[in-house]
């Protein structure tokens, strides 16, 4: 089965690999685009399609500006995830670890549904996370592969990025609320700004099932080694492992 959206869910969603009958939908860090996404396709089950969120200000949305509020961002994400016509996944890493959280509250308020699981990785808890949005993550930021390093202006206009969404998230003013939907909080090994008691604290953040899940590498592995988190999604989506989780809530 091939995942299709309209027209106007396809301005926030965008395809990464069509194949499937479950939608994981990816929220990318910041000063990231959908396609940091791109090279998960060939890791994933069969099952699973893969759509990333594009924000503004990047890519072919690059003139538009972003949101001044992280709440507002991720109510009109949620506002394109009602023409989803299938059942999704939500997987937020870094700053759109947050993200995905929010959307999964505004959903809700918007009696939009639930996703079947919301999934953060490299990310504090909520309530943790605006104090510690420090000024030198963006200088791993721009690390990452990006423009053409002889492209000053590319450049330049990635760094503003970076720095805008930065900004984003040190304004972010959590409430707390807990989502209906079962929760999973990735961290890495060798990750400076996340630790297995970090993860651990997002437990409070949903009313359903919670587990934490550590996996190899830094702050960035998810994006640079996807082989990885391919394997960890391959047996926490799989139907067989979402059957157990699903008997484990029952007994």
């Amino acid at each position: 089965m091939s995942i299709t959206l309209p027209e106007p869910a396809r301005t926030w969603l965008r395809p990464l690999g069509d194949a499937g009958d479950t939608a994981l939908v990816c929220f990318p860090h910041a000063g990231g685009s959908a396609s940091v996404f791109g090279s998960w396709k060939s890791h994933l089950p069969e099952h699973l399609a893969l759509l990333g969120v594009q924000y503004p200000g990047r890519a072919d949305r690059g003139d538009e500006p972003m949101s001044g509020q992280l709440q507002s961002l991720a109510q009109q994400i949620a506002m394109a995830l009602q023409w989803a016509r299938f059942p999704y996944v939500l997987l937020g890493h870094s700053m759109g670890a947050l993200l995905a959280y929010e959307t999964c509250l505004s959903l809700a308020d918007l009696g939009l549904g639930h996703p079947e699981q919301l999934i953060v990785s490299a990310s504090p808890p909520p309530d943790q996370a605006p104090a510690r949005s420090r000024s030198d993550v963006s200088g791993r930021v721009l690390s990452l592969p990006g423009p053409d390093e002889g492209d000053q202006e590319a450049r330049q206009h990635f760094a503003q990025l970076v720095e805008t969404d930065l900004r984003l998230l040190r304004d972010y003013e959590p409430t707390g609320r807990r989502v209906q939907t079962p929760l999973t909080c990735l961290y890495n090994t060798d990750d400076p700004d996340m630790s297995a008691q970090d993860a651990e604290e997002w437990r409070a953040f949903t009313t359903e099932d919670f587990r934490t899940q550590e996996l190899p590498g830094g702050h960035f592995s998810c994006v640079e080694d996807p082989q990885a988190v391919g394997e960890m999604l391959r047996q926490l989506l799989s139907p067989r492992g979402q059957a157990a989780r699903g008997e484990a809530r029952r007994a």
